[in-house]
């Protein structure tokens, strides 16, 4: 079972580890917009990872095919886990800080997954007919 799981949805786990590893990494190497002075450039950041997660969820959910429905319960999951992505840098790094702007940049990158994920779809149904 948990091998089937695994099977459907890597592309969405490897991306998971990747905002895992870019919340809690200290290195502020990883922020090109303090050194170019963009200003909200990690919302931005927050908003596209979100918003990939989500579709690549949405898209693993349905197996990539048009058509199927997509599993919209399963964006349950990129809301929590950013909300506990801003809990662990408040708790477990001295580096990064939560912020309640991030929480509503990946909740809006979540919403943004959506219309990617339909869209993509959408670009896959003209290809294949």
């Amino acid at each position: 079972m948990l091998y089937l799981f695994i099977k459907q949805y890597y592309k969405s786990i490897i991306i998971g580890f990747l905002i895992i590893w870019l919340s809690l990494s200290g290195s502020k190497s990883l922020v090109p917009g303090r050194m170019l002075n963009v200003p909200f450039i990690d919302k931005i950041g927050h908003f596209a990872m979100y918003g990939f997660f989500s579709a690549m969820l949405l898209l693993d959910s349905c197996r990539w095919q048009t058509k199927q429905r997509f599993n919209y319960l399963i964006l349950i999951i990129p809301v929590f886990f950013g909300a506990l992505m801003e809990i662990m840098q408040m708790t477990l790094t001295t580096s990064r800080r939560a912020e309640g702007l991030d929480l509503v940049a990946n909740i809006s990158g979540v919403a943004g997954g959506i219309v990617l994920a339909h869209i993509t779809l959408k670009v896959i149904e003209k290809f294949r007919s």
